[in-house]
Formats: structure tokens, C-alpha cells, sequence
């Protein structure tokens, strides 16, 4: 009996020796390796936003706010507001000097850029100027307001005047009509005349 209960402790004291590394690291094991992040080096001073990252692998960080994970900038930006993800405006051409509009298409014409406009006003029943410089008119519009129709001669400011439609054309009563030009070039400017009271315009372009 006392033999038997020797042998039994002999080979308890065995296993522990043999197998007491092997339960030791299976016990380690147990549990998965953890979710913490180890940081090697203090933090600089100021608020650090740090994700799953371990910081001592990373370079030092500089002083003040500092985010990890967002856009890393690696040149200064210059002085003034700037924003990160829309278009570069270094990658554009120069714009001429002056006033410039960009996102508005001003339409080809043999005139400027510089928008004519008259507003709506009585057409008077002897020719007269609208405008005196040389214009590519795009739009022209008529209102008769008496019950009988009416004419309207449009023309240009040349020394000897050109129709610009017409001789005349007829806006029938109480109604009103648009006439498109599309940039036609009237010289040295636009006159018009109605053929009796009730008509009111209105005429833009380019000069």
C-alpha cells in the first residue's frame, strides 16, 4: 500500500514538472490577448485624440491638439482660410485682371460683355435712342395694352438707320409679344418707335 501511494505521488510530482510550463502558458493564453494599448513614450502637452494605435512606434508629436487618423498635412498652409478636398485653385489658369464672373456663361456675340439693359417703359411714337453705343441685342419685348393693335419699328443709331425687323411689325391688342435677336449687332446703338400710345418695351444685350 505505501508503495503504491509513493509510485501515485512520483508521477503527480512528474506531471506538474513536465506539463507545469504547458498549463502555465495555456492559462496565459485564456482569455485572448487583451484590447489595451501599450504607450511607450509621455504624451506632449495639450489633447491627444489616439485610436487602436500604439504610440511608440509613431514619431513624437508635436505640441498642442493633434489628431491621429485624419488628413496629414505635410507643408505649411498658407496664411488665410483654407479648405482640404475641393478644387486647387493653383491648378487653374490665371484669371485676366478686372472683374471676373466664374459659373455664368455669357453668350458669343461680336459686342463686349458689358450687359445693355432698358426696362420696361413707354415706346415713344417718334424714333428714339434706347442705347448709343454700337449693341448685340439679345431680347426684345412688347406689351400692347390698348384693345387695337399696334406697330413698332426697331432699327439701329447709324447715320441712316437700319430696320431691325420689319419695316414695322404689329403686336395685336392687349396682348404682348418677345422677339429674339440672338447678339444681331445694331450699329452705334438701338432706337425704337411706336405707331401710337398703349405700347410699353423693354430691350437688353451686350455692348
Amino acid at each position: 500500500m505505501r508503495k503504491m501511494l509513493h509510485f501515485g505521488l512520483g508521477i503527480l510530482v512528474t506531471l506538474v514538472i513536465v506539463g507545469g510550463p504547458t498549463l502555465y502558458a495555456q492559462l496565459q493564453q485564456s482569455g485572448g490577448p487583451g484590447s489595451t494599448v501599450t504607450v511607450g513614450t509621455a504624451l506632449p502637452a495639450g489633447s491627444n485624440n489616439i485610436g487602436s494605435v500604439n504610440v511608440a512606434a509613431l514619431p513624437a508629436i508635436p505640441t498642442g491638439s493633434n489628431a491621429i487618423g485624419t488628413v496629414a498635412v505635410n507643408a505649411a498652409l498658407p496664411t488665410g482660410g483654407n479648405t482640404i478636398g475641393n478644387v486647387g485653385v493653383t491648378s487653374l489658369p490665371a484669371l485676366p485682371a478686372g472683374t471676373n464672373t466664374v459659373g455664368v456663361v455669357i453668350p458669343k456675340t461680336a459686342c463686349g460683355t458689358t450687359v445693355a439693359n432698358q426696362a420696361l417703359a413707354a415706346v415713344p411714337t417718334s424714333s428714339t435712342a434706347v442705347f448709343t453705343s454700337t449693341t448685340c441685342l439679345m431680347r426684345a419685348y412688347f406689351n400692347n395694352t390698348s384693345a387695337t393693335a399696334q406697330t413698332v419699328t426697331l432699327t439701329d443709331n447709324a447715320g441712316t438707320p437700319l430696320n431691325g425687323i420689319g419695316p414695322t411689325f404689329s403686336v395685336p391688342g392687349l396682348s404682348n409679344m418677345i422677339v429674339p435677336f440672338d447678339g444681331i449687332q445694331f450699329a452705334s446703338g438701338v432706337k425704337w418707335t411706336a405707331g401710337g400710345t398703349g405700347i410699353t418695351g423693354a430691350v437688353w444685350g451686350f455692348q
